[in-house]
Parts: structure tokens; C-alpha cells; sequence
């Protein structure tokens, strides 16, 4: 009888970035409870497989050799360039905004079945066409789609696996992301925050990306601040205390680093100050600090087992 087939996709450039491990851990653990099914990873990115492996390897540990060598590394492009005849029985992305990209650039993988984890505000026109079957898992304080099959569901971390290593005390006392254009906050509302966290008697390292490097570049000539741009090694233990800091339109999905943090033992401040808009930040911190964090796991039972299950066997 032939192999089942269960196929998850990722579509982005980078690879430093929480939904390269929401792909790779959702890939593994599907992979390891579907033993019967042919289970792969096709990661479309811009770096070659060795940056790949070397990540995840500097990240986990007790990985099978298999699952490294089931991961597909295809070159990226925002031209058309996928036309996939091959028909999955289950296509699944851990980030739902790798979907909607890779319709929007006129590429297609045909499955039978499609479920996505919410991440992003819309749903691409195509997806319902393309995929009439499907599921879109989400949180539903922070997405309220609409026109597709979309259910409840709280992203997980697979901590099981995560690199068993005991973080002295960090070179800043505090660390806060800056990544990407959404979090752009004028001079004025970043001196609040490093005002409120005790701006001239602490450290603090504001990690970013290239695309901000500029616009933070003030932070040169203020006390104890420093702009911090990858590649970077050791990021945790670069650290203290970690500011969360939302993106200002409250599309931040399901976050890593709040429960990393916690789990690393590191402490963890949450500043959205004159941002009215609950993010998923906001409620990944709720869930991680006053709720029970051990439901953020990823396990073998995880509610998503079972979606595939049913999807498999209709």
C-alpha cells in the first residue's frame, strides 16, 4: 500500500525568526506519531541547508538523524516558480501567512487537504479555492476569520527537546526586540520604556534587524544602550530580563519568547504602553505568566494529531 503523504511548507527569506521553529517543531512531532505516513519538510528560504541544520542543531537536542535528512531546502523566489503536480494528502503550514505568499507569487502544491496555524490578519482569495478541504488553527482572542474553516487552537513549543543549558548572568539586564518595520516606535516612546526600566542604572540590548539599523541609530549616543543586529550566538544568554514589546497594529500571533523566557528562567516584562490594541503578545503573556504554561507544550496528543488524523482517513 502506498505511503500516506503529509507535507509541511515554509516560504520566507529568513530563518531567524520564531516561525522556522514553529515549522521545524510541528514538523518533527507529526513526523515521530505518523511513523506509517511519508513526512517532510519543504523549507523555501534564501540560506542553504547547512544554515538550516546549523541552526536547529544549535537549538535542540536528541534529534534522529532522519528527521534532518527529511527537510527539503528549496531556493526562494518571489517570482512564480512552484507548480507542484504531485498531489499531499495533507499540506500543512505552521505559519498561515507562508500560504498566503505563496499563492500571491502564483505558485501551487495540490493536497488533498490543507490546515494552517494562524499567524497573519488575512487569508489569501485563493487559499479556499486551491484548498476546499481545510483547517485553520488559531487563537480566536486575536484572529476572527471569517470566511474559512477556522477553529480555536493555542500554538505550542516543543520545550522536550529544547538544549538543556543553565544561562549565567547576562552581559544587559535587559533585552527587548525591535525586529522588523512593525516595531518602528518614535525616540520619545522608546526614552519612556528605558525611562521605566531604569534608564542610567541598567543595561539594555535592543536586538533588531538590518531594516532598522538606521532609524535606532540614535542609540549609539544614549547610556547603556545598545543596538544589537544578527547574526548573533548565545542569544539567551546574552540576557536577564527580556521586555516584550508588541508590534504596533497587534498582529504579533503567538510569540516564542515570552514562554522561552520562562523557561530558561529568565524574567520577563510585557510594555505596550499608549498601545490600545490587545496583541497576540499580550495574550501569550496572559497564558504563559496567570495561566498554567505547561498547556503551551507541544506533545504527541496535541489537538492537531487528531485534525490530521481525521484528514488522513476521509
Amino acid at each position: 500500500m502506498k505511503k500516506k503523504t503529509i507535507y509541511f511548507l515554509m516560504y520566507d527569506t529568513c530563518i531567524v525568526h520564531g516561525g522556522f521553529f514553529d515549522n521545524f517543531e510541528y514538523y518533527y512531532i507529526v513526523k515521530k506519531v505518523f511513523k506509517d505516513c511519508d513526512v517532510k519538510w519543504r523549507c523555501i528560504t534564501s540560506h542553504p541547508k547547512s544554515d538550516v541544520l546549523a541552526i536547529l542543531q544549535d537549538k535542540y537536542q536528541d534529534i534522529e538523524p532522519k528527521v534532518y535528512k527529511d527537510i527539503e531546502v528549496c531556493k526562494h523566489s518571489t517570482n512564480k516558480f512552484w507548480r507542484e503536480p504531485l498531489i499531499v494528502d495533507v499540506l500543512i503550514c505552521p505559519t498561515n501567512s507562508a500560504i498566503y505568499w505563496f499563492l500571491e507569487n502564483e505558485n501551487i502544491q495540490v493536497a488533498k487537504w490543507y490546515i494552517g496555524l494562524a499567524d497573519w490578519k488575512d487569508i489569501h482569495p485563493k487559499q479556499n479555492k486551491y484548498y476546499k478541504n481545510h483547517i485553520v488553527l488559531g487563537d480566536e482572542r486575536i484572529f476572527d476569520y471569517k470566511n474559512c474553516n477556522f477553529l480555536p487552537y493555542r500554538k505550542k513549543i516543543l520545550f522536550d527537546r529544547f538544549r538543556q543549558v543553565d544561562y549565567l548572568s547576562g552581559k544587559y539586564d535587559y533585552m527587548l526586540n525591535l525586529s522588523l518595520i512593525e516595531r518602528r516606535f518614535p525616540k520619545e516612546w522608546m526614552m519612556k520604556l528605558f525611562e521605566h526600566f531604569g534608564y542610567g542604572h541598567v543595561s539594555f540590548g535592543a536586538y533588531s534587524g538590518h531594516k532598522n539599523k538606521r532609524y535606532y541609530s540614535y542609540f549609539k549616543d544614549l547610556d547603556m544602550v545598545h543596538l544589537i543586529i544578527p547574526p548573533l550566538e548565545n542569544f539567551m544568554g546574552l540576557f536577564n530580563n527580556f521586555i516584550y514589546v508588541p508590534y504596533k497594529d497587534g498582529t504579533d500571533a503567538t510569540p516564542r519568547l515570552i514562554p522561552e523566557c520562562v523557561y530558561y528562567n529568565k524574567g520577563i516584562e510585557y510594555y505596550d504602553e499608549g498601545i490600545s490594541i490587545k496583541s497576540g503578545g499580550y495574550w501569550r503573556y496572559q497564558d504563559t505568566m496567570n495561566d498554567d504554561w505547561l498547556k503551551l507544550w507541544l506533545k504527541e496528543d496535541d489537538e492537531i494529531i487528531g485534525y490530521i488524523d481525521k484528514c488522513l482517513s476521509s
